[in-house]
């Protein structure tokens, strides 16, 4: 079940800070630093600025933790992904599936 869990992520939770002029800000802190088998999934067409384009998905195993259900972004090969969903799908509280797009400003 865990022999494939090989690509190391980091994964992150929202920070919302208040500025001085009372506007909230947001930012991403660091949960862990974890082994994790990465699958791709197939892209999904989205369009932005009235351009179309894919993004490409991946689901990813890991061993669960409950800290890692605040997990919002992930950080992986040097590139970021947002968290579509994040499930226990076992029910047993032994691997946590997430599901993550690369995210885009």
């Amino acid at each position: 079940m865990t022999r494939n869990m090989h690509q190391k992520i980091t994964c992150q939770a929202q920070v919302l800070t208040q500025t001085t002029a009372g506007e909230q800000q947001e930012s991403f802190s660091d949960i862990a630093t974890i082994w994790a088998e990465v699958m791709a999934k197939s892209g999904d067409m989205t369009l932005s600025a009235r351009q179309k384009y894919v993004s490409p998905g991946y689901r990813l195993r890991m061993r669960y933790q409950d800290k890692l259900l605040a997990t919002r972004k992930i950080l992986w090969q040097g590139q970021a992904y947002r968290v579509t969903s994040l499930r226990n799908s076992d029910n047993r509280k032994r691997i946590l599936e997430i599901e993550m797009v690369e995210d885009r400003p």
